[in-house]
């Protein structure tokens, strides 16, 4: 495949998963430790649980990157525990962070939370099972992912098989930095045999893009997509209160 990027970073994209059960002392605490611009963003949510997301994705990502320091793969000079990092937006409103040579990709859907980091750039997307899975297929997807969709009889498989495909889509358009300008019916997950790809390239782009996903937990569905071939295979799940 073409386009496809060597990793001489040394590790594989990792994806991190908590979810909004922390104590209240843990989002005072996590809260105070934000910068001004990330704590304006969560004074703008109303809904706790939304202003909890928010606050709990910043406690993820600055774990996630003390996490890699301590394995070696990201250079020493971040740590949660005093520096918190700094965190700006491209042209297209991606962020990425100030002075730190990793990428990284947030999602967020109900009570869990996902921070993808990565030697490249990514995107990742976590999304609950979907209950109105044909009439939004129908609406986004490319023809050969509703016929895949059409294929299966029983509603709540259907509705996984949907979930896992917006998923995929989410994180590819997320990689790219193309987000709603990139239509979803512009590129299709299912080949001609009806299975899922794990590779694809963009009209108008030269890039091949890994994607992988991951077994459904709970209800929730995870897919993270990379410039890079490699892909952690497992979901690293963090209890971010106990750490």
């Amino acid at each position: 495949m073409c386009g496809r990027e060597e990793n001489s970073s040394g590790f594989a994209v990792r994806l991190y998963v908590a979810d909004i059960s922390q104590s209240d002392g843990f989002y005072d605490m996590w809260y105070g430790r934000m910068p001004k611009e990330r704590r304006i963003k969560a004074d703008k949510y109303r809904v706790d649980v939304v202003r909890k997301r928010c606050i709990t994705a910043y406690a993820l990502l600055a774990y996630a990157l003390c996490d890699g320091q301590k394995d070696g793969i990201i250079p020493q000079g971040i740590d949660s525990g005093s520096a918190e990092p700094a965190i700006s937006e491209d042209d297209n409103g991606k962020p990425y962070l100030e002075g730190i040579p990793i990428y990284f990709n947030i999602s967020h859907s109900g009570d869990m939370v996902a921070v993808a980091i990565s030697p490249g750039e990514v995107g990742c997307d976590v999304e609950c099972k979907s209950k109105n899975a044909m009439s939004i297929a129908e609406h986004f997807f490319s023809d050969s992912e509703v016929s895949f969709l059409r294929s299966i009889e029983d509603e709540s498989r259907q509705g996984l098989e949907f979930t896992r495909l917006w998923t995929m889509k989410e994180s590819v358009v997320k990689c790219s930095g193309e987000g709603i300008r990139r239509a979803f019916n512009d590129f299709s997950l299912i080949d001609s045999a009806g299975k899922r790809v794990g590779y694809l390239t963009l009209p108008g782009r030269n890039d091949t893009f890994r994607v992988r996903e991951y077994e459904s937990k709970n209800g929730y569905c995870f897919s993270v997509c990379s410039v890079y071939e490699d892909i952690e295979d497992k979901i690293r799940y963090v209890r971010l209160e106990d750490e």
